[in-house]
């Protein structure tokens, strides 16, 4: 591990951008300690019925994936270091209240406070990081291993939250906590605090308007976060079609951990590679057009490999990690060169609230398909998810245009 931070960069970041790097271990540690076990706990736990299990799993989900725009308008007022401070708070705040909450409108606010909280550090995060790590490289050696430690944490987090939901559900929730509690210390003790200040063009009456007109006025940006947006419509589906897969072909609990546990390895695994060979002598938009490519290709495993289907679930696995590991660094650290003078964490939001439009859509057509139809080759779902990572890899290696 100390070869890979060092080649990707690691001892060249101060000790601000270390902090950022780590939040993404932190962040995914503590989301992962609380969250695959939700579902069971309101149900199995509390007795919950179904439909209001839904409602509170839905709404964390929207309260983040809706509201990353606002969120990072937000931080862009407040100041960087505030939001992303106030956000480990609320997210503290909320696990505390999902550890422990026995009420339904309890469990709703619990569940919008979490989510609300990443809507509000995550573009700041990456904004902070982004302005941290000015030259381009830099930066994306910065995003390649946030990303990294983010898998981490992805990996570590479900393994911890078994052992702690073994004792007590609210265990678990008070350490996911008290994690938070601990993180919101060290923004406030080691980020700049020059990040807590808005700039003066914010200052001076950027109004959410305003903001909002002059992104939608980037023709290049809203190119490049609509061609993102796919990562997040291909991504998304290896908590929807892929457990659906294996469902239908009875595999079992046991090759479906075994793909989400594949998935994180490849994540911490290939960015050294990947940002050592790959990315300096393709270039940064023929990567992510790459990675997307990947992506898709990694959807028509089950169509060719329609007699396997293990095999073909654990080659789309591989393949979606893969192409993930190549682009979506990629996006944050680009994003600035789209986003011009507007302001960072509103731009990160923006990028973040079309991806987030992009999953909700692809969850609900696919998830209206599988009532309907069969995942079983020659199924149409995959062919299409497949031609919408090639167009969007080829889109993107052809028409944006990166320094």
């Amino acid at each position: 591990m100390r070869v890979v931070t060092g080649v990707l960069g690691w001892h060249s970041l101060d000790t601000s951008a270390k902090v950022l790097v780590l939040n993404g271990l932190a962040f995914n540690l503590g989301f992962y300690m609380l969250m695959p076990y939700l579902a069971q706990h309101l149900g199995a736990g509390l007795g919950l019925a179904g439909w209001a299990a839904g409602w509170v799993m839905g709404l964390r989900v929207f309260s983040q994936q809706g509201l990353f725009l606002p969120g990072g308008w937000l931080g862009d007022r407040l100041g960087h270091r505030r939001a992303i401070i106030a956000g480990c708070v609320l997210r503290s705040v909320g696990f505390l209240l999902l550890g422990w909450a026995r009420d339904l409108p309890t469990l709703l606010l619990a569940a919008a406070l979490t989510g609300f909280a990443g809507a509000l550090f995550t573009p700041s995060a990456q904004a902070c990081l982004a302005t941290l790590c000015p030259e381009p490289e830099h930066r994306r050696s910065a995003f390649s291993l946030h990303n990294m430690a983010s898998q981490a944490g992805m990996l570590a987090g479900p393994l911890l939250g078994m052992l702690l939901i073994r004792v007590d559900f609210r265990l678990a929730g008070s350490a996911a906590s008290g994690l938070f509690l601990v993180l919101a210390w060290l923004q406030w003790y080691w980020l700049p605090a020059a990040g807590a200040t808005p700039t003066a063009s914010e200052s001076a009456g950027a109004s959410w308007r305003r903001t909002w007109r002059a992104l939608w006025r980037k023709p290049a940006l809203l190119r490049f976060c609509g061609l993102t947006a796919v990562y997040q419509l291909l991504f998304h589906q290896l908590y929807l079609a892929v457990p659906a897969y294996a469902q239908q072909h009875a595999l079992g609990e046991g090759t479906l951990s075994a793909v989400f546990t594949l998935s994180a390895l490849l994540g911490v695994a290939a960015p050294w590679p990947v940002d050592r060979w790959i990315v300096p002598r393709l270039g940064s938009a023929a990567s992510m057009g790459v990675g997307l490519m990947v992506m898709g290709m990694a959807f028509l495993a089950p169509w060719i490999g329609e007699s396997h289907p293990q095999a073909a679930l654990l080659g789309l696995a591989t393949l979606l990690s893969l192409g993930s590991t190549l682009c979506f660094p990629l996006f944050s650290a680009s994003l600035p060169h789209f986003s011009g003078d507007l302001p960072l964490a509103s731009s990160y939001g923006f990028m973040a609230s079309i991806g987030g439009c992009a999953a909700l859509l692809g969850h609900v057509t696919v998830g209206a398909l599988l009532g309907t139809g069969s995942l079983s080759p020659p199924s149409w779902i995959w062919i299409t998810l497949g031609a919408s990572g090639l167009l969007a890899g080829l889109a993107m290696w052809r028409l944006v245009h990166i320094p």
